[in-house]
């Protein structure tokens, strides 16, 4: 019979403990691991159900991964003081610790650390479930205190437990309800949408953390104010040209603009070997930074006597959770419709701007009255001009200056340098650069970009695109 004995308590929650334990096996085996008990009582919990299927999707989703940035996790088990998942002890000190305006991390260390973190995403996400489909699993709660190093260098993501994983057997479904921390979190994930963006963006507010000494700050919802306000943080950061500019896409207020965990991945390590050989190496760092920070740590409480903990054999089977799980939602509230205010606002708008152009078209003494035709320049060979009514007037001077021409202004485009090969598309017309188009919503590709990789470019002035063939994006630099 295996037991488990209890060593010294590791962190503490108001539903259970994480504690270092000796595991006792056959023939004298003997291994330490990391035991997360929740306590008896839980069961008798208003959500004591739904704490239990947490518990059990952890222990079941880490099962199922293999990543070596990802505590492993060895099984789930039941003691006479309740249920328990045991995992594999990570000894070795969480990033928090070494958040300081003083001393800021080496930023050759942060962007090992951040690929090896980004690594593991994309292993989560991209893992096989037990029926053949991605696990699509997203951690939701990446921070500085869940992240921990070893002295030989390690990097583990810690605490799955409102990890949210896309297969069958997961029982607590958490999407009703927004988890993690809010300093990290997303716009679109600050507003209840969860997406695989999310931990990219949870991942550049650490790192920006870590290399800024200081919390980033909340998202903002609105995003201009939001990508300028990432933009005039990053401003005093030490990082190159190339390095701010991955972070403020990873800081991006849309989703779809921020990089995949690959990407990070592939960038991340290709910004660590531009820093050069010469430059910290997260494991050089860790061998003197890991011990002084668990040297400085409070110690948890450590047993005089180690306390035994014994499976049982013949464990009942935790109570299955409610239909909806997760912390209660807040009441319903009746939803207000804004159509009939938006409705409102629109008829005073025509009606306000139809007052302005009768005034301002109003006939004056000195118009003309010689007809005059106005033309209008058609937007492409299609299209026919349109000819406005002629328009009378009372009388006529010889230095009336002539009525201007309107025209459908086009706008000359050009390829940026280091952005050759740029093609724009639209309405199924390939434009090769430098073009003079007409404004309006372009699909940029470049050449080395896979088949069907397209990026909008919005045209309205003289412009330059500049390309980057690895991030597949496009951006529009306005010219004189």
């Amino acid at each position: 019979m295996r037991h488990y004995e209890l060593l010294e308590e590791l962190g503490r929650g108001a539903f259970g403990a994480v504690w270092r334990a000796r595991l006792t096996g056959r023939g004298g085996f003997t291994r330490e691991v990391a035991i997360k008990l929740l306590h008896a009582s839980v069961t008798e919990h208003e959500h004591g159900a739904e704490l239990l299927a947490r518990l059990r999707d952890e222990a079941r989703i880490l099962g199922l991964l293999r990543h070596r940035a990802i505590v492993q996790s060895f099984e789930l088990v039941h003691f006479e003081e309740g249920w328990a998942v045991v995992l594999e002890l990570v000894e070795g000190a969480d990033l928090g610790a070494f958040v300081s305006r003083v001393a800021p991390m080496p930023v050759s260390v942060v962007w090992e650390i951040v690929a090896e973190v980004a690594s593991a995403l994309r292993c989560a996400a991209e893992t096989l479930g037990p029926d053949g489909a991605p696990l699509l699993v997203q951690h939701r709660d990446i921070k500085p205190q869940n992240l921990r190093v070893t002295a030989g260098g390690e990097v583990k993501i810690l605490d799955l437990g409102i990890a949210r994983a896309e297969f069958a057997a997961r029982e607590a479904e958490t999407q009703a309800v927004r988890y993690g921390t809010l300093g990290y979190m997303s716009p679109e994930r600050l507003a209840g949408v969860d997406l695989p963006a999310g931990d990219v963006y949870a991942l550049g507010a650490t790192a920006a953390e870590l290399l800024l000494g200081e919390r980033l700050g909340r998202a903002l919802l609105n995003p201009d104010a939001h990508n300028a306000q990432i933009t005039a943080r990053l401003a005093s950061s030490p990082l190159t040209l190339a390095e701010r500019g991955l972070l403020c896409v990873m800081l991006a207020a849309r989703p779809e603009d921020r990089p995949s965990a690959r990407e990070v991945e592939r960038h991340a390590r290709a910004h660590r070997l531009a820093r050069g050989a010469e430059a910290p190496s997260l494991l050089g760092w860790a061998e003197h930074a890991v011990p002084e920070a668990l040297a400085a740590r409070r110690p948890g409480e450590r047993l005089t006597a180690p306390r035994v903990l014994t499976e049982l054999v013949s464990a009942p089977r935790p109570p299955e959770p409610p239909l909806t799980v997760g912390l209660p939602p807040p009441p319903d509230r009746p939803r207000v419709s804004l159509a009939p205010w938006v409705f409102v606002g629109a008829c005073v708008s025509l009606f306000v701007g139809g007052v302005t152009l009768l005034v301002s078209e109003r006939p004056s003494a000195e118009a003309a009255t010689a007809r005059v035709e106005v033309m209008a320049e058609a937007p492409s060979a299609e299209a026919p001009p349109v000819v406005a009514p002629p328009v009378e007037a009372s009388t006529v001077e010889a230095t009336t200056a002539p009525t201007p021409t309107r025209r459908a202004a086009k706008v000359k485009v050009t390829a940026a340098p280091g952005a050759e090969g740029v093609t724009l598309s639209r309405d199924g017309e390939r434009l090769l650069l430098p073009a003079t188009l007409a404004p309006g919503t372009y699909y940029a590709t470049m050449s080395g970009w896979p088949a069907g990789a397209l990026s909008p470019v919005v045209i309205d002035a003289p412009s330059a695109v500049r390309c980057d063939r690895a991030l597949k994006r496009c951006r529009v630099e306005p010219t004189p």
